[in-house]
């Protein structure tokens, strides 16, 4: 049994675990926001069901706002989310009016983008713990979608021989495989998706 081995895989299993509980979090944080969103947009904005397509809706509200629509008209296209939020105080002063819908809508915006980052950094992590196991774990980032099961199956074949050669213990073996079912869903769905029982539905 190689001891080392085993706990350096447990304790990235905890590490990885965490970042899984971190992102969760993040998306739930980012559920309730979102929601006080619908309510201030009066239902001009609605929760997408993937991250991309609120990355979309969210940009696409922010640029119907008059504040966007006023820079477009003096040719000022081009500017960082910081750069609108400060355009958005100077708006709200100059104007008297209330923008915190449109900065809420950039710190969702922002939320997202942590989220994606994240998740890219638990998939890097997790393929740098499994390497030293699966040598050719990396080819998953270059096979085309087609290939994953055949791939997924020669992974798993080294893992397994690992624990078969007493190498791995029950313990982990299975977080190995629970590492390694992660990646694969990742490469194969993307990023993670709102739950749907926060989308809207017509029939409600």
């Amino acid at each position: 049994m190689d001891n080392n081995l085993n706990v350096k895989i447990l304790e990235s299993y905890v590490e990885i675990d965490k970042i899984h509980d971190d992102i969760n979090n993040k998306i739930f944080n980012f559920i309730t926001k979102a929601n006080e969103l619908v309510e201030l947009s009066e239902d001009d904005y609605q929760i997408e069901k993937t991250l991309m397509l609120n990355k979309i809706s969210l940009k696409g509200y922010v640029l119907d706002s008059d504040l966007c629509n006023q820079l477009a008209e003096n040719n000022i296209n081009d500017y960082s989310i910081d750069e609108l939020k400060n355009y958005l105080d100077q708006y709200e002063k100059s104007f008297n009016t209330d923008c915190s819908k449109y900065l809420l809508a950039l710190s969702l915006y922002e939320i997202i983008e942590d989220i994606e980052k994240q998740a890219d950094s638990k998939i890097d992590l997790e393929i740098s713990e499994l390497s030293s196991i699966v040598s050719n774990i990396k080819d998953v980032k270059n096979v085309g979608k087609n290939e994953y099961e055949n791939l997924y199956y020669k992974l798993k074949t080294q893992v397994d021989s690992y624990f078969k050669n007493n190498r791995l213990d029950e313990k982990s073996y299975n977080a190995c495989i629970q590492i390694l079912n992660d990646i694969f869903n990742f490469y194969i769905s993307g990023y993670p998706n709102i739950p749907d029982e926060y989308l809207y539905h017509e029939d409600n």
